[in-house]
This record gives structure tokens, C-alpha cells and sequence, in this order.
């Protein structure tokens, strides 16, 4: 509902809403086609759209166009064999991977690394050319999706796939370097002993299943490492929208969720380097059916009615002195028909009985509204809410405007808080 007062004169209407940021700010490189973008698209959230700062620090940040025209990105890029900076969010990704784990002093002889669905990408190489010794792993050969991932050119099953040439000889590789079939979601333990100086994985936490699955994926490649040890990942963010798009193949993940996943981690005693949600104020989401192969920072995705924008994030984490119990994975949220548990404030009132063919893969309830209500009785532009309801008065002017009992139906309710608002100020006489 919303209560309104007019106020003493009329002045002039001011612009309806505050204008949104949209995909054209500042654009420096070639546009996409206007009219390849689906009429009705949500622009990229304007919180997003802001300038990175400590441009050469190494961060948990997302994609941006700035970060990427910074010339060290280049020295990585041609030093592991990518060649030129084509502003490609995927050779972002390489370059703030390596950037991390060098920083971080472990791109040294006598560093022991292990990376996670490796498949073509040159990181390997270049760890193994800095005088590392890497674990290169896959997927399994005969395990879901790998068959998409080998016809795109993007799985190994041996280590002379996960070799990059011209970066550094075959022979001395193969002698740095070693390979391992692994399921991400079932790391084997001998794996998990603490013996790595550093993790990563490019693009790959996205595909092991919903946001939980990415999570406890996270969590064990912590296990995998030594006390100081650092994990370097990459995966996708959602620029768009701030509601969660889960699939078991493919996932695109909210500030919400990687906030949550932040949350857990420090819990557990490590230290997930600052996160800096901003992908510039150069942007230039590709659209076109054949993005995966062209220049980009950011896409766009269909699914379903969704129109979904989303770019790349690194998650550096520092591996704390010792490994602590694993809290609840994610804090439980409430969703439709459920009672919530954990803090949140709910009233017993939010009991109510599933409806028949509730989505169990409905976004649940944002936490910010479920709280309870205060000063019932006043008269406030306020959401529905059952304990509202309730009231004594709600149903005397439900019975006095003919609509029988209440029948706790929000319909009965904005009839029953429209009638108080003009009682209460006197209108209705």
C-alpha cells in the first residue's frame, strides 16, 4: 500500500524515475548491434556499472574492460602462449589467475600445484614453465556432459592435451607435470591432505551443479591446500538480475550468492581477498548467437523468458592455519510454503500449507522481507502481511463494506488498509 499526503501546491513533475545505466556507457570498443538486443532486456544492475579501483592489486573482482588494458595482462597472456590481448574475458580469467598465484609466490621451483578441469586452457603450462610442479585433472572420460566439452575442443584426458606449445618443451612438461581423471564433485581424498601450495580452476564451478554443489567444491579445493596455500577461481556472475538462475549444468551466480559463499569461507578460518563488484563503465554485452567465439567481457543468455547478462569473477581465497568444521553449506532461505529457519525474523503467521504445484525450484523469498511488521495499528504504506491481517479492525471493515469474514486474503486486506488510511484521516465523512 501506499499513503500519500498531499502536500501544499503543485509543483513540477520531476523525471519518473532516475535514469538506469545501460549497456552503452563510455563505449570504447566496437558495438554489438543495437537490434540484437531483445526488446524488454534488463540492463545491467547500476551498482554494477562503477569503476574498479586498485586497478593492479589482486582481488576477488569481477570482469571489466579497465582491468583488462592494464599491461601486465598482456605480459601473462603472450608469456603462457594466448598471444596478443584480444579483450576476452576468458583470457581475463588466465591472466588473473597467474596474477594471483605469482603475487602470492607460488609460480616457483618447488611450488606444487592442482588444477581442476584443465582441459585446453594454457595456465598449466605456464605454472609448469615457472618451475612448478602441477596436477593437471578432467572430467572423467565416461562421466555427464564431457562429450560437449570434447567436441568444443575444451576437455583433456591425458597430459600432452593440457600442454600448450611454444610455451614451453613437451619433455619438460611432462616431466613437471602429471595428470588425474577427477570428478569435481568427488575429489579423492588422497588429494585432500594438505599437500598443494595452490588451486585453481577456470570456468568449471559453474557446471558441478546448483550454487551448493559450487560451494562444498570450493570448500574441499581448500583441503587440497597447505596452511597459506592460495585458490584461485573463476566462474560466471549474473549482472542483470538478482534473482538466482540455478541449472544442473550451468549456473550464473548473484552478488547475493557469492556474498553468502564469502560468508562461509572466512567462517572456516580462511581469508577470501576483498571483493570488488564492478564491472566499469565500459561495457559491451555480446549478444549474438555466436558470442562464445568473438571478443568479449560480457554476455548474454537466454533462458526461457531470461534474458541473462553475465561476466566473469575471481575468488582468491587464503587457506587459514587449520581446517575447521564445515558449517551449515548455506544459510537456509525461506521459500514459498515453508517455515524459515535460522535467524531471520519470522512471525509463526508465515505457516501456511504448500500449494498444490509449488515450484521446488522457485527463488526463494528475499531475506530483507521477512521480517515482522511493527506498529500495526499505525497507518503506514506497508507490504501485506498475515500478522496485519489479523487485527480486530481489519475484519470490522471487511463486514461493514459487505465482504464477509476474513478470509486472510490480500485483496481483503489492500480493501480493508484503504479504508483505515481515509478513515483515519478523516475523508470518509
Amino acid at each position: 500500500s501506499l499513503i500519500i499526503i498531499k502536500g501544499a501546491k503543485d509543483v513540477p513533475v520531476p523525471e519518473i524515475l532516475p535514469k538506469r545505466a545501460v549497456m552503452w556507457v563510455k563505449p570504447t570498443v566496437l558495438p554489438r548491434s543495437v537490434a540484437s538486443y531483445p526488446i524488454g532486456m534488463k540492463p545491467i544492475l547500476p551498482e554494477f556499472l562503477v569503476d574498479s579501483t586498485e586497478l593492479n592489486a589482486v582481488k576477488s573482482r569481477l570482469a571489466s574492460y579497465e582491468h583488462m588494458q592494464l599491461p601486465w595482462m598482456e605480459e601473462y597472456l603472450l608469456a603462457m602462449g594466448e598471444g596478443e590481448n584480444r579483450l576476452h574475458r576468458k583470457q581475463w580469467e588466465f591472466a588473473v589467475i597467474a596474477q594471483a598465484l605469482d603475487r602470492h609466490g607460488k609460480l616457483a621451483t618447488g611450488k606444487t600445484g592442482l588444477g581442476f578441469a584443465v582441459g585446453l586452457e594454457p595456465l598449466a603450462t605456464y605454472f609448469a614453465k615457472r618451475g612448478a610442479r602441477v596436477t593437471v585433472s578432467d572430467m572423467p572420460m565416461q562421466q555427464g556432459n564431457q562429450g560437449d566439452w570434447a567436441h568444443t575442443a575444451q576437455h583433456s584426458d591425458n597430459i600432452d592435451k593440457a600442454w600448450r606449445a611454444g610455451v614451453m618443451p613437451l619433455k619438460e612438461f611432462r616431466a613437471r607435470a602429471n595428470f588425474r581423471a577427477i570428478d569435481m564433485n568427488n575429489i579423492p581424498s588422497d588429494l585432500m591432505q594438505g599437500q598443494y601450495d595452490f588451486v585453481w580452476s577456470c570456468g568449471s564451478l559453474e557446471h558441478v551443479g546448483r550454487a551448493q554443489k559450487s560451494l562444498e567444491f570450493i570448500i574441499n579445493s581448500l583441503r587440497c591446500l597447505k596452511p597459506g596455500g592460495v585458490a584461485a577461481h573463476t566462474t560466471e556472475f549474473l549482472l542483470n538480475d538478482k534473482v538466482t538462475h540455478e541449472d544442473t549444468y550451468l549456473n550464473f551466480f548473484t552478488e547475493r550468492e557469492i556474498r553468502d559463499w564469502v560468508a562461509v569461507i572466512e567462517s572456516m578460518g580462511h581469508t577470501v581477498l576483498p571483493l570488488e563488484l564492478a564491472a566499469g563503465t565500459t561495457v559491451d554485452v555480446d549478444a549474438l548467437a555466436e558470442h562464445r567465439q568473438s571478443n568479449h567481457m560480457q554476455l548474454m543468455d537466454r533462458n526461457g523468458k531470461r534474458h541473462l547478462i553475465h561476466t566473469s569473477i575471481s575468488l582468491i581465497i587464503i587457506k587459514g592455519a587449520k581446517d575447521v568444521p564445515v558449517p551449515e553449506i548455506l544459510p537456509k532461505r525461506a521459500v514459498m510454503g515453508e517455515r524459515p529457519s535460522g535467524s531471520l525474523a519470522i512471525s509463526p503467521s508465515a505457516i501456511v500449507r504448500p500449494r498444490h504445484g509449488t515450484s521446488t525450484g522457485s527463488p526463494p523469498i528475499l531475506p530483507e522481507f521477512l521480517v515482522d511488521p511493527t506498529e500495526l495499528n499505525d497507518v503506514k504504506s506497508r507490504l501485506a502481511s498475515y500478522e496485519h491481517m489479523q487485527l480486530p479492525w481489519m475484519e470490522e471493515y471487511l463486514l461493514a463494506m459487505g465482504d464477509g469474514q476474513n478470509r486472510l486474503h490480500r485483496k481483503q486486506w489492500e480493501f480493508a488498509v484503504i479504508a483505515q488510511a481515509l478513515d483515519r484521516h478523516g475523508k470518509l465523512a
